[in-house]
């Protein structure tokens, strides 16, 4: 689509609203709106001049924060009718951000969805064409949150803070028909009060986003723990679908007077949110990872390479994967999340898993990546995910023989016999491990990025290192 085509579509289309969305660099989504009688050709061309980069966490500082909006008109959509109550005809064009300079734009290196291009154009050193990622999202729809104090900005205050969870699914209500912790695994209708939602979210994505969506369902958690599988795709439209479903989540719950969450474990004793990411790796049609003669996976020495590359930089990893002080308390044994480093057949034990369902099919022969959960910024994931797997591949880093074991049984003696080790078990471990294993990242990603990205993550974990909890309180009080 050219400039001149989607002036033209606009107006065929009625739109009264164009919403041009980022994200900032922990993958908050951002929109501006521009009524459509304001929009040009040039618009779309050279860039809207709308952006003061000091007012967006991790961006630029006040004395140099203009920068211009660079649209990318084939990410064009209509969006649904809830996002404006009927009221409008809206649309959305993801946007990518520009520094201003004498002759050209130049592409900001703070700007994700650049960071995950870049990372995309190193392929063809490897003789690849494109990277393949297929999302599992996983999230809660709660019926209510509620924060003590309700202010926000009151929740570290000296006079102390608590939260409840509502839930018509939950155990600790009186409802017939709740869900038990750890329960929610593929219920039918009555006790899956969310499926309709589900259905809803699903029928959106497709019919005003074009995003496909490979299955939905309930969870194994309780309290409307959900699953939607979005279908693979490349590596920016598999991003943008990521941003896009997490939005139309956000609103469609929101319509339907409920509250939606991708926090990983907001539920003590259940299983937790993951984003698992199945991901391979191509030359034109040909799946690099698929190999017909390997008896054990039908994994090509390439895959295997690049599983190393996951395994090697699994810690590090951990900063972008897993960026919030709760992920940690999903990477805990027992609660199907991983825990420990090493890579098995069709093992949902281990971090890294073959799926293993048929054989002797090319076309889904992938590797799926167990530990990242949904709080990570997609486009950060998909980047660094791709730069291990392609630093594995350049230095030839073998995983080893897979582990066919139940990995959270393994005893101590075991997994050294293995060469297995745990992954980082708090935020400040995950960004100690970035900073003293970024190499593999910085000719992309920039040392600027990584030094803003880490030391802002330092302050989100200090923050809530130096915070009471309710727990602690009931706990230690009396002592």
């Amino acid at each position: 689509m050219s400039e001149i085509n989607i002036i033209e579509k606009i107006q065929e289309q009625q739109v009264d609203f164009v919403d041009f969305w980022f994200v900032d660099i922990f993958g908050e989504l951002h929109s501006v709106g521009i009524p459509s009688y304001s929009l040009t050709e040039d618009h779309f061309k050279n860039g809207l001049e709308k952006l003061d980069a000091s007012s967006i966490r991790g961006f630029k500082s006040v004395n140099r924060s203009d920068m211009i909006l660079l649209p990318d008109v084939t990410t064009f959509r209509i969006l649904p009718p809830d996002y404006d109550d009927n009221k409008r005809k809206n649309a959305r064009v993801f946007v990518e951000l520009c520094e201003i300079s004498d002759s050209a734009h130049q592409r900001y290196n703070r700007d994700s969805r650049v960071i995950a291009t870049k990372a995309t154009n190193e392929l063809k050193n490897f003789g690849l064409t494109k990277a393949v990622w297929g999302p599992e999202l996983e999230f809660f729809i709660f019926d209510k949150i509620n924060l003590f104090p309700s202010s926000i900005g009151a929740i570290q205050s000296y006079g102390g803070s608590g939260y409840s969870i509502e839930s018509s699914e939950a155990p600790w209500t009186r409802n017939a028909g709740r869900i038990d912790l750890k329960g929610g695994y593929y219920p039918a209708q009555p006790k899956d009060t969310l499926e309709s939602i589900r259905k809803d979210i699903c029928d959106d994505l497709y019919k005003y986003f074009q995003i496909k969506v490979e299955a939905q369902h309930h969870e194994v958690a309780t309290s409307g723990q959900c699953e939607i599988n979005l279908l693979h795709g490349e590596t920016i439209i598999a991003a943008d679908n990521v941003v896009t479903a997490k939005n139309l989540v956000k609103v469609k719950s929101k319509k339907n007077g409920k509250v939606a969450t991708f926090m990983p474990k907001p539920i003590y004793g259940d299983n937790a949110s993951a984003m698992h990411m199945h991901q391979s790796i191509w030359n034109k049609e040909n799946n690099m990872m698929y190999d017909p003669n390997d008896k054990v996976a039908e994994i090509s020495q390439l895959g295997r390479y690049y599983i190393g590359g996951l395994l090697d930089h699994a810690d590090a990893l951990c900063a972008i994967s897993n960026p919030t002080t709760n992920s940690y308390k999903r990477l805990v044994p027992d609660f199907e999340a991983p825990v420990n480093v090493c890579w098995g057949i069709g093992n949902r034990s281990s971090a890294v898993r073959i799926p293993i369902y048929s054989r002797g099919n090319e076309k889904n022969k992938r590797v799926e990546y167990r530990v990242p959960d949904p709080t990570a910024n997609i486009y950060l994931l998909e980047a660094a995910l791709l730069l291990a797997g392609l630093d594995g591949i350049k230095n030839k880093k073998d995983p080893g023989d897979p582990v066919e074991e139940n990995v959270y049984r393994l005893t101590s003696e075991q997994k050294r016999n293995y060469k297995i080790r745990s992954l980082p078990s708090t935020l400040k471990d995950a960004l100690e491990s970035l900073k003293s294993d970024q190499k593999f990242l910085e000719h992309v990603f920039t040392k600027d990025f990584l030094d803003t990205y880490i030391s802002m993550k330092y302050l989100e974990h200090d923050a809530f290192a130096q915070t009471p909890t309710p727990w602690e309180i009931a706990m230690y009080s009396d002592v």
